[in-house]
């Protein structure tokens, strides 16, 4: 509770939002005609991205003047600004990359963190209608349906996610592919890129993903799906299976024995931030 409002209210609030931002997004997913922008050589931001960002922040701050806002179209430079206060983390399309090419998997993200803790999440991925939600101790859903990680125990039988990201540097590209060898070596079942943090996340907390990781990821990529992970029995941890830090653009999670697992396999990034 925070402010006497329950999580639950809190959680609600955002639920409704991205139902209201739903036929903005669809309608401008089938349209040819959208405003692409460059973040960087291989970053895209659309107009949609800050329509859809805009929308969230005026409901939810509206709604609850006492929140602050960490959103990814709304931040500069990278700064974060995160403090202990009761602050809404937005993303409203992660999957950008893959709306603007009509690949029909990006979702919106909303997060609730008091003193930095996540405590509501929600994340909508409209092309399938698939609401996750999770507050703290109270469990994660999948549209209204509870879930749980899986109970994969070997690489072996795991499915593993990441994703390619920005870094189009020799070092960048060395690093990517050297933990995907490393994790291929030891026989996995299969690997999944689909390009966007988010929805893989939700989708280890419900099972159908046994492991995400990735270098390079925001606060806003991970905070919603990762209260539903650790609401559905799952673990959200550092590359190195030590705790995780929001702020450091990386992360491992999964049902504990495979991230354990993926772990080991995993490559420390030189000059990466801690």
């Amino acid at each position: 509770m925070i402010n006497n409002i329950s999580y639950q209210e809190f959680l609600q609030a955002a639920v409704d939002v991205t139902q209201e931002v739903s036929p903005l997004i669809l309608k401008n997913y089938h349209s040819r005609e959208r405003k692409i922008e460059y973040k960087g050589a291989v970053d895209l931001v659309t107009d949609t991205d800050k329509a859809v960002e805009e929308h969230i922040i005026k409901t939810l701050t509206t709604k609850y003047p006492f929140t602050k806002i960490l959103g990814e179209e709304s931040t500069k430079d990278g700064i974060y600004g995160w403090t202990d206060e009761p602050t809404w983390i937005i993303d409203p399309i992660d999957g950008t990359t893959n709306f603007v090419h009509r690949f029909p998997l990006f979702c919106v993200s909303i997060a609730l963190a008091y003193k930095k803790e996540v405590v509501v999440g929600v994340i909508y991925c409209p092309t399938l209608n698939e609401t996750f939600t999770a507050t703290l101790g109270g469990g994660a859903y999948l549209n209204g349906e509870k879930i749980s990680v899986s109970q994969v125990d070997n690489l072996q039988h795991a499915v593993i996610a990441t994703n390619v990201g920005y870094d189009r540097s020799k070092s960048g590209i060395d690093f990517m592919l050297g933990n995907l060898s490393n994790i291929l070596n030891q026989n996995v079942q299969s690997i999944r890129f689909s390009g966007t943090a988010a929805w893989e996340m939700a989708s280890v907390s419900c099972g159908r993903i046994d492991c995400f990781y990735e270098w390079g990821i925001h606060p806003w990529d991970i905070a919603a799906a990762s209260i539903l992970i650790t609401e559905a029995g799952g673990v959200v941890v550092d590359p190195t299976n030590t705790k995780v830090n929001m702020e450091s653009r990386k992360v491992l999670c999964g049902n504990p024995k495979i991230v354990e697992l993926v772990s080991k396999q995993l490559l420390e990034k030189p000059g990466h931030p801690k």
